[in-house]
């Protein structure tokens, strides 16, 4: 049995439109997403600074951007490391100081209470002389991948 014309476009259509709003919101949720990861993360590192008399750290998206691609690299091969030259993903900015924190657990809070407890990962935060950060975070299998890069 044939179709008619008017009921073959509209199946048409409406796939289009299906395949239209899938292919947006993938776009439109992960950008968004990370956004959100990262405004939360964010501002534990910041606490944990404010709570021992250091000045919050200003957010760089733009370097934040690599730290979320490391992040998910990491994510990726499922295991940890950091940036392999560090001072080229710094260069442009002004900084004569920079540092690394990468970590995975279950929750943000987690992972923060894990840096502040790993005297290395400590000192990256409470650094006086740090003025900036990048936050990039991915959320893979229930874990949170996070890259945390400052510089001063």
């Amino acid at each position: 049995m044939r179709e008619s014309g008017n009921g073959s476009r509209r199946r048409m259509a409406l796939v289009f439109l299906l395949a239209a709003v899938l292919v947006s919101s993938g776009i439109a949720i992960t950008p968004a997403h990370a956004a959100g990861l990262r405004a939360q993360m964010a501002p534990l590192i910041n606490d944990d600074r404010a709570a021992r008399d250091r000045a919050a750290l200003e957010l760089d998206l733009e370097l934040s951007r690599y730290a979320k691609k490391h992040s998910q690299d990491m994510a990726d091969a499922g295991s940890l490391f950091h940036t392999e030259d560090l001072a080229a993903k710094l260069k442009g900015k002004h900084w004569s100081i920079g540092g690394e924190n990468v970590g995975v657990a279950p929750s943000l809070a987690d992972l923060e209470d894990m840096f502040m407890a790993s005297a290395p990962h400590r000192r990256n935060i409470l650094n006086r002389e740090f003025d900036h950060f990048a936050v990039g975070v991915v959320e893979s299998d229930g874990n949170f991948w996070v890259t945390i890069i400052f510089y001063g």
